[in-house]
């Protein structure tokens, strides 16, 4: 299979045509279930069909996963008859127990927006499920810190105590001066980075931002790797991983996603700041 390119193929079908133990990244959101309507007429999986539809692919990814590669699934939930369905904390278990793949980390997207309803609360995250098959995973932690708070700041200036437990009177205690890291503070399981405020392709129904593949890619990756997207729609993970010095391969089987996000990834020049 050709890389840095999207192929028009059913993600199931690309998937199978890869070496074991070959891609180094998997980052992908698949379809919603049974929530939106697509340009050729389809619509997202039914909800009591998911997990057995979305299984298969998982078995190809822990397959083509390396040993020190992960999976980052962004994916999300619905209500049913007024009550939110269990589906993906059924996937998720499933995962972990009919493959190889680990749950490393379960985080939250808070993309600043959402749909209001009257009578329930105001929906603004996602799921992230981040996986890996093994403890020695690429993981470039000072990637993905972030700006601190202005609260955090102010306690920089303050003398931290060397040790914590004292005697009363105890004259020996020392303090000593510390400071913030000069790339930003740990990263939290809860990631603020705001949704696309309109559509990149007019067609294309759900596009995460840049700036969350980047996230990603940044932080469980190195220059040169290869990054998988079976689900690659408008090809927002193909032009993160090139701006960053990655090597690309999608999938996506509506052929007019794939000729965008060829294109699209084309006029994409790469970030050697970044990179």
């Amino acid at each position: 299979m050709e890389i840095n390119k999207v192929h028009n193929v059913d993600g199931i079908d690309g998937l199978r045509t890869l070496e074991d133990n070959s891609v180094d990244l998997v980052i992908t959101s698949p379809p919603y279930a049974d929530m939106k309507k697509y340009t050729d007429g389809s619509t997202g999986i039914p909800v009591k069909q998911y997990v057995s539809w979305f299984l298969p692919f998982i078995e190809q990814i822990s397959r083509v996963l390396k040993p020190s590669g992960s999976f980052i699934l962004n994916i999300n939930d619905k209500v049913s008859n007024k009550f939110r369905d269990p589906y993906v904390y059924e996937l998720i278990y499933k995962i972990t127990s009919n493959t190889s793949l680990k749950l490393y980390e379960r985080l939250f997207w808070n993309k600043g927006k959402g749909l209001s309803h009257p009578k329930r609360f105001g929906d603004k995250i996602e799921y992230i499920f981040w996986f890996t098959k093994s403890d020695n995973f690429t993981f470039n932690i000072d990637e993905m810190r972030v700006p601190y708070s202005e609260s955090s700041l102010k306690r920089f200036k303050k003398p931290i105590k060397k040790r914590f437990n004292r005697t009363e009177g105890d004259e020996s205690i020392g303090y000593k001066d510390w400071g913030p890291n000069p790339k930003g503070a740990l990263p939290s399981t809860l990631i603020n980075i705001g949704s696309e405020s309109k559509r990149i392709s007019d067609n294309h129904i759900a596009v995460y931002p840049e700036a969350l593949t980047d996230y990603f890619i940044k932080g469980s990756t190195n220059k040169g790797d290869l990054v998988l997207d079976p689900f690659m729609g408008s090809g927002t993970t193909g032009v993160s991983a090139k701006k960053l010095g990655r090597k690309w391969l999608g999938f996506d089987n509506i052929e007019e996603y794939t000729i965008f996000a060829n294109k699209r990834i084309e006029k994409t020049k790469v970030n050697d700041k970044m990179s």
